[in-house]
């Protein structure tokens, strides 16, 4: 029985990790950036606050990794039927799938906390370090445990809520990652119960745990010991017997954000597309956010901007924030590259033959995807980002630099998609999306010249016949690129003719 269930996990495991049974690289990262957090505050922490910081760091990592990038393991096996066909009983398939999470939610922990352990402060006792890792390993258990319960009740009705959650922990923890040394008296305030907001502790579930591993202060309600040791032996009963989630069935196309862009669809279809762009426009435009793995790895991204904007938004205003304001409508495109590369994720990929057969040149399939892309996720987040720019910089500060930010993202997308999507639209399962660059260098060097222009534009460009020359070059550019792109594309695909 035992073997059958190990069979089981390591199948499960594999199949959501590309052959491999511990994701070693995303570890590696992730306890380096916890080690060099750690380094930043351990001298400004005593043992109950630096508990409470590594507990809370590792609460977000588990929450934003079973969201995301393994998220999946939380749902039905997509190759149930087969399975099912194995000499396997229900209850060993179950404890396979269960062992599978939990030995995920182990290793995360332990990633996560045991840079934090060894970078401890020097008062901390090794009998609490272990604690810490002991109380990180049961607060994950409690996260998983409760993701799986709201997945399973309420399915895809709550996708839209855990992809804003998704959202608010990546704003949160740049935001963190950025104000570290100086959230670490505050964190500090916290733990000894003089912050001004005396009652935080009592609904922050990483200090029920941080009670686990030393004394917390006087001030603070927490739950008792024991009510905490209830709750992870419930989590993992809810892991030991719960069915996974179901998969996101097929849905209507008919969002809210849809509805509020169909006139510029019919605009785009009458005026910007050619007649061979049309059926890869509609099928990236429908069908890309109909996909649950695609949402819920590039969606929370534009937490990543509008953390640095509320990082900056704390100083003193002015041409800072004139900067930053110009960094936010100037450099998206430093994560298209994330959003371009996931562009062939879908959940059907054995559909792939209606574009790999359809009678229509490889470039026309390009740019209808290129110009889907621009209307579908460029506009609206150029909408948000132009409204965040009226509130903090004013009208006339947004009226001078959206509409060039717009055409410089636009062009940039143009000269990316060839680059970072590798297949065809809607082509192949997540676990199979290919990235061929050194994305360090490739994102730095794309920001450094992203910052540039930016901040160029913002302190140079100010009359009228300045913004309209930047906007028409700009115009200029992408008209330039699409045609010169369109050429050499079809030239080097073009068939010899007799």
């Amino acid at each position: 029985m035992l073997r059958r269930i190990q069979a089981m996990m390591n199948a499960r495991l594999r199949a959501h990790m590309g052959g491999e049974l511990v994701p070693f690289a995303a570890l590696l990262a992730q306890g380096s950036l916890v080690g060099a957090l750690a380094l930043m505050v351990r001298n400004s922490l005593d043992p109950w606050g630096f508990s409470l910081f590594a507990l809370t760091i590792s609460a977000g990592l588990v929450a934003l990794t079973l969201l995301g990038e393994f998220g999946s393991l939380l749902r039905r096996d997509p190759a149930a039927r087969w399975s099912e066909s194995l000499p396997a009983s229900a209850m060993e398939r179950r404890l396979g799938h269960s062992m599978a999470i939990l030995a995920l939610l182990s290793v995360l922990s332990c990633s996560v906390l045991l840079p934090a352990i060894l970078l401890a402060p020097e008062d901390m006792t090794w009998a609490s370090r272990a604690l810490l890792l002991v109380a990180g390993m049961a607060q994950a258990v409690a996260i998983g445990s409760l993701l799986l319960l709201v997945q399973v009740l309420f399915g895809e009705r709550v996708e839209g809520l855990l992809v804003l959650v998704q959202t608010l922990l990546v704003v949160t923890a740049v935001t963190g990652m950025l104000n570290a040394p100086a959230l670490a008296p505050a964190i500090q305030q916290v733990a000894l119960g003089e912050a001004p907001w005396p009652n935080l502790l009592s609904w922050m579930p990483s200090s029920w745990y941080a009670g686990l591993v030393t004394s917390a202060p006087a001030s603070a309600q927490l739950p008792a010991d024991w009510a905490v040791g209830i709750g992870t032996l419930l989590g993992l009963c809810l892991l030991a017997f719960l069915p996974p989630a179901p998969n996101i069935m097929a849905r209507g196309t008919q969002s809210l954000l849809a509805t509020l862009l169909s006139p510029l669809r019919s605009l785009t279809t009458r005026f910007w597309l050619r007649k061979g762009e049309r059926g890869s426009f509609d099928l990236v435009y429908d069908a890309l956010p109909l996909e649950k793995d695609f949402i819920l790895r590039t969606y929370p991204m534009i937490g990543i901007p509008l953390a640095f904007l509320l990082v900056g938004a704390d100083g003193e205003g002015g041409e800072a924030m004139d900067d930053l304001l110009a960094l936010l409508l100037f450099t998206p495109a430093i994560y298209l590259p994330v959003l371009l590369a996931h562009v062939p994720v879908t959940s059907s990929p054995a559909a792939s033959w209606i574009l790999e057969t359809a009678p229509v040149r490889p470039i026309d399939i390009e740019n209808g995807a290129i110009k889907a892309l621009a209307v579908r996720f460029l506009l609206p987040l150029y909408g948000v980002l132009t409204s965040l720019a009226v509130f903090f910089g004013g009208l006339h500060f947004a009226l001078r630099l959206a509409l060039p930010g717009l055409l410089l993202t636009l062009t940039s997308l143009r000269l990316l998609y060839p680059r970072c999507t590798l297949g065809l639209p809607l082509s192949a399962s997540a676990d199979q999306v290919e990235v061929r660059h050194d994305w360090t260098g490739f994102l730095l060097t794309l920001a450094v010249g992203l910052t540039i222009v930016a901040i160029g534009v913002q302190r140079l460009v100010h009359t009228p016949l300045q913004i309209a020359g930047v906007i028409a070059t700009l115009a200029i550019l992408d008209l330039l690129v699409s045609r010169t792109g369109t050429s050499a594309t079809s030239d080097s695909q073009a068939e010899p003719t007799q």
